[in-house]
């Protein structure tokens, strides 16, 4: 989706074959990081930011499908895969922030009982008379 609405060309020929890996490259980075921005955004607890790259990734699906000159099927199937794409990609940042904040939970949990008073009785054997 994202090669297609480039700036600028950034493919080059070879030998007489046009190659269009660095436009690939750029497209793919692109992607990455608005996925990797909703991520972040709810890392962060930023729900309303979330929301808005979220929506914004759909229409930019809907925007690249192009279905308004399309026959119904076509355009309820657009639009299905367009909110699948988003949806995923947010609803699986939410369940990996979710994960995240349960095993950060879990370990401090964890490392404040090993920490209790008490929660380690240590006996210390001496020489003293006292403790024979």
């Amino acid at each position: 989706m994202f090669e297609k609405v480039r700036v600028s060309d950034l493919s080059f020929y070879y030998d007489g074959v046009r190659i269009n890996a660095v436009n690939w490259l750029h497209a793919i980075v692109f992607a990455i990081v608005i996925e990797a921005a909703i991520l972040m955004f709810i890392l962060h607890g930023k729900r309303l930011a979330s929301n808005i790259y979220a929506v914004a990734s759909f229409a930019i699906n809907m925007l690249y499908y192009a279905p308004w000159d399309a026959d119904i099927p076509q355009i309820v199937t657009t639009t299905l895969i367009s909110a699948m794409l988003s949806g995923s990609i947010w609803f699986f940042s939410d369940l990996f922030a979710e994960k995240v904040m349960n095993d950060r939970e879990d370990m401090s949990q964890t490392i404040l009982s090993e920490l209790a008073p008490g929660s380690h009785k240590m006996n210390f054997k001496t020489t003293f008379p006292e403790n024979r």
